[in-house]
């Protein structure tokens, strides 16, 4: 059985790593590696390789600061559509992580 492939959008993130350390359980089965989202780099990165994309990219506390609000909505609502559709155009593969 191949390495299923996966990338992580939302570098260091809390669910990210932590979904990391418990696929430490299968080192065999899973090749993952996390990717940056901040900036315009990622959108240069080939998606296709990928069997899965988990993102988990966000911005976990709203800031009382009105001056965050369009940061809040880049980050939690731009980039969770960004994504996805990017990984659906580069025909990313869909399936089960576990058989």
């Amino acid at each position: 059985m191949s390495k299923r492939k996966i990338l992580i959008t939302g570098k260091g993130s809390y669910v990210g790593t932590n979904f990391m350390k418990w696929l430490e359980q299968w080192p065999d089965q899973h090749e993952v590696v996390e990717l940056s989202v901040r900036g315009t780099e990622w959108k240069e990165h080939d998606f296709s390789i990928y069997d899965v994309v988990l993102h988990v990219a966000g911005i976990a506390h709203v800031s009382t600061d009105p001056s965050m609000e369009q940061q809040y909505y880049k980050v939690n609502r731009d980039l969770a559509i960004e994504v996805p559709t990017k990984a659906s155009e580069e025909k990313v593969k869909t399936g089960y992580f576990y058989e």
